[in-house]
Parts: C-alpha cells; sequence; structure tokens
C-alpha cells in the first residue's frame, strides 16, 4: 500500500456505516482507503473477542455515572459483535429527523438479507415468555435478523462473532471493497482531520509509534459516536460530543421452575406495542453467565487482568442459570451527555428516562411472572447500553447531506442521529450511508 498517494476518499471506521460507503465507493470505481482502529479478528467467542469492547487503556467503557456502553473496536465494527437485528425505524421517527430513507432502507434489507427470525429457531425461554405476553394481551413479533437463517444454529452467540458464520457483518462490505481496489489499513487510530486552503485534505493518524499523514480529497467519519466526535474536536468542531444519547436499557430476571433461556438466540422476538406511546422496546434476553454474574453483583470493575476475568468466568459457572429467563427494553433516552476530547464520557438517566426504565421494569416484571417466574427471584440488572448517538447530529454539526461546515468532510454512523431511535440502529445506518454514497456519486 503506499500512504503516500492521494486517495479519492478515506473512510475512517469499518461498522455499517463505513463499511457501506466503501462498499458503494470502490464499486463505482473510486480509490479508497478505510482506516480502522482495531484488528480483524480470525476467531469467535468469549475470549477471542474479550479485548474488543476496551477503550485504548484496556478498560471497559463506563460513564462517569456508571453507565456501561459497549462500543466494539474491531473490524467491521459493531456488527460483529451484534445479535443480527436489522430493525427498519419507526416512520414517525424519521419524519422527525426530516430524512427520506424508503428505498435505502428496502435497498439495506436486500443487501443484508433481512428476513423474519423463524418459528423453528425460537427457544423454549422464549417461547415461554411469548405465551406469558400473549396472556396479558401483548403479542410478541418476530425480530427482523440480517442472518443467514438456513445457516443459523440457534446458538445463542451473536455477540462473539457467529461461530456459525451466519450473520451478516460489516466485514462482509469490507472485503467486497477491497476486492474492488480499496485499500484497508488496520490498527491504526485516526486523530484529527488535515486541512487545505479551508477543506479536507487527509487525516493525521498513529499506527504503533509512528505518525501517518493520509491524504485524499474527501473524508468521511464512521468511527462512531464515541469516537468521531473526538476527532471533530481535534479538527476545530468544539461543539461535537454534546447531545449523546445511548438507547439505554436495563434487563430484568426471574427463574422458573421447569424452562429457562440459557444458549438460546437473543431478541428473536419482540414487543412493538409501546414502541409508539411510551418510546419502549421490549424483547426477551438473557446474557451469557459471566455477564449475569457481573449484574447480580452490581457491575464488575471496569478494568480486569486475563487472569481476573477468567477467574470470574469460573465463579459464574456457579450461578445457576439453567432456569433463568429475561426481558430487555431500550429507552429512548434524552441527549443529555458528552464525549470529551479526553474520552471521559458524562451520561447518567435524567428523571424522565428513569420513570422509563422504571415503567419497562414494570412491564417486563408482569410478562416474566405471567411466563412462570417466581416473583421472588425477580431483579434488575445494571444499566447499560449500545447504541450510543447523536454526538455529530444533522442540523447542528453536519447538514442534510451529512457535511460538516468543513466542506469535504462527512459524518456517516449514529453520530448524526438527530435524536436516539431506541432499538437497534444497524439498518438506519446501512441506509443513510447508502443515500450519501448516492450524494458523493452524483
Amino acid at each position: 500500500m503506499d500512504l503516500e498517494q492521494r486517495y479519492d476518499y478515506i473512510v475512517v471506521g469499518s461498522g455499517p456505516g463505513g463499511a457501506t460507503l466503501a462498499k458503494e465507493l470502490a464499486s463505482r470505481g473510486r480509490r479508497v482507503l478505510i482506516v480502522e482502529y482495531g484488528p480483524r479478528l480470525e476467531r469467535t467467542g468469549m475470549l477471542a473477542t474479550r479485548n474488543a469492547y476496551k477503550d485504548e487503556n484496556g478498560s471497559h467503557i463506563v460513564s462517569t455515572e456508571g453507565i456501561w456502553i459497549g462500543r466494539p473496536r474491531v473490524l467491521g465494527g459493531a456488527s460483529y459483535l451484534a445479535m443480527g437485528n436489522a430493525v427498519t425505524p419507526p416512520a414517525r421517527i424519521l419524519r422527525e429527523w426530516g430524512v427520506d430513507l424508503d428505498a435505502e432502507l428496502a435497498s439495506a434489507r436486500a443487501d443484508l438479507g433481512v428476513r423474519p427470525m423463524p418459528d423453528r429457531l425460537v427457544g423454549p425461554g422464549t417461547r415461554r415468555i411469548n405465551e406469558g405476553a400473549r396472556s396479558l394481551g401483548w403479542e410478541m413479533k418476530p425480530t427482523s435478523k440480517c442472518v443467514d437463517l438456513d445457516k443459523c444454529t440457534g446458538c445463542g452467540l451473536c455477540m462473539f462473532g457467529c461461530p456459525a458464520g451466519a450473520k451478516w457483518t460489516a466485514v462482509d462490505f469490507i472485503d467486497q471493497a477491497v476486492n474492488d481496489g480499496a485499500d484497508l489499513l488496520l490498527n491504526t487510530q485516526v486523530r484529527a482531520v488535515l486541512r487545505r486552503d479551508g477543506r479536507a485534505a487527509g487525516v493525521l493518524a498513529e499506527r504503533g509509534a509512528g505518525r501517518l499523514e493520509l491524504y485524499g480529497q474527501t473524508v468521511i467519519l464512521c468511527a462512531g459516536a464515541l469516537s468521531t466526535p473526538r476527532i471533530l474536536q481535534n479538527t476545530g468542531l468544539d461543539d461535537a460530543g454534546r447531545g449523546l444519547a445511548l438507547d439505554a436499557f436495563q434487563t430484568t430476571y426471574g427463574t422458573t421452575a421447569d424452562v429457562g433461556m440459557r444458549g438460546e438466540p437473543i431478541l428473536a422476538t419482540y414487543l412493538d406495542a409501546f414502541i409508539e406511546d411510551e418510546e419502549l422496546f421490549p424483547a426477551p434476553y438473557m446474557y451469557v453467565p459471566y455477564i449475569v454474574l457481573r449484574d447480580v453483583e452490581g457491575g464488575a470493575p471496569a478494568r480486569l487482568s486475563f487472569f481476573g476475568e477468567l477467574r470470574r468466568l469460573i465463579q459464574s459457572r456457579r450461578v445457576d442459570t439453567s432456569h433463568m429467563i429475561g426481558m430487555m427494553t431500550k429507552i429512548r433516552d434524552q441527549r443529555t451527555g458528552t464525549v470529551h476530547n479526553d474520552g471521559t464520557i458524562e451520561k447518567g438517566m435524567t428523571a424522565h428516562d428513569q420513570e422509563k426504565l422504571d415503567r419497562a421494569y414494570e412491564i417486563n416484571r408482569q410478562i416474566l411472572i405471567a411466563a412462570g417466574a417466581d416473583p421472588e427471584t425477580i431483579f434488575r440488572g445494571v444499566i447499560e447500553a449500545g447504541h450510543p448517538c447523536c454526538t455529530a447530529a444533522m442540523g447542528e454539526i453536519v447538514d442534510e447531506h451529512q457535511e460538516t461546515e468543513i466542506k469535504g468532510l462527512y459524518v456517516s454512523d449514529a453520530s448524526i442521529f438527530p435524536s436516539p431511535l431506541g432499538m437497534p440502529p444497524i439498518l438506519t445506518i446501512v441506509a443513510l450511508s447508502k443515500r450519501l454514497a448516492t450524494h458523493l456519486l452524483s
């Protein structure tokens, strides 16, 4: 790879947004460089992916108010360790944003092979929850998945890289882009955007102990809502990083006498009865025992050594989850957080957010009891989040074409959301990136 050459496009980040743009642009003969902070993971499983969620200091990401934030930094970004959910955003939210994505969402569903979860892959614990919800007058619907359901074994290990190779990840698009001539630079951290004559001219990056200047006519930041604003801040856009939302969620667990969810596909179904009116996204949900132990104990230390994590894994085997079932509910939390330039994240739950979480708990509790959980065993896990967004929002940091005030500098990841979705965002990010690719190619 000739790092001195000038590219048509430099794409920073290889998650759903960056991978989509790289594929679309490279397929049209454009010279594309993809710069990714993390490595390419060649193996799946808990131990193989244990470092994917850690920051450059080796710590799990926790806000100053104690909210756990999942942000994988590997080739493929969040899609590599996501649960394969490809939910279409409500039309009401897109109207709120002032964006028409109908054509792009249809194209994204086709490219990702989106299909509803078939009944044959729904596990016994999830079935029991579905029956409990139905007895209360609520109908669970099959979740749309970007998964080759003919390959899916129903192992429930989506969050550790999909050992069956059934789940779509952004790596698929990256490989297509590379086959079409794009260059890929791994293990490289972009710090700022270079400017010349008032417009973007490339990026300043670090690789190991070395510094790189990579040149391109157009720069597209797709590093996610926690990293993209820091790059923008380093480039002089000081307002980036404000208004962070997380799609925060809390899981409710309970124990039955005869059925559990351990090892089942996660979010195989969801309840849409509360999405429009209460902005709640409830779904059956069960972590592996290691993380249930963390929840029971009220949160693990933010930083553990390899042997410390191994010790906790062994301890978790003593937690009997064979008859445990769970319900998770995401909320559309308020945009009150801030990503600071040093990586510190300020984000807590407002009184309004907490009201939503409390309402979610009551819904979850009712469903679990109706599904056969002993009321005395029901407990709430820690507050977590996996969808940071809104830190470079359209109408604030970028315009309707996703361009910043610096010409030639665009953003295409969840940071441009004007408000949170409160539900899985991958399909929306892919659609927005398709929309941007069309604009750039025109």
